[in-house]
């Protein structure tokens, strides 16, 4: 015996809020297994400190500076 079930329209809203809330999730996840594999990278670590350093110190350009040397 097949059952048919109706949706009102608190019930529509309430699956699309939990879909929608699922998504949210699944990016922050998917953010967050990123953040790990960085943070587990010692190479991508010590390049990021680098970065950081050479910020610090002055040792970088400008991208449009950069992009009109290029043009030159």
């Amino acid at each position: 015996m097949t059952k048919v079930v109706y949706l009102d329209e608190n019930d529509r809203k309430l699956i699309l809020e939990t879909k929608q809330k699922l998504d949210e999730v699944t990016r922050l996840m998917e953010e967050l297994m990123e953040t790990v594999e960085i943070l587990s990278d010692p190479e991508m670590m010590k390049n990021i400190r680098d970065g950081l350093e050479d910020i610090k110190a002055g040792r970088v350009k400008e991208l449009r500076s950069l992009l009109k040397e290029e043009a030159r």
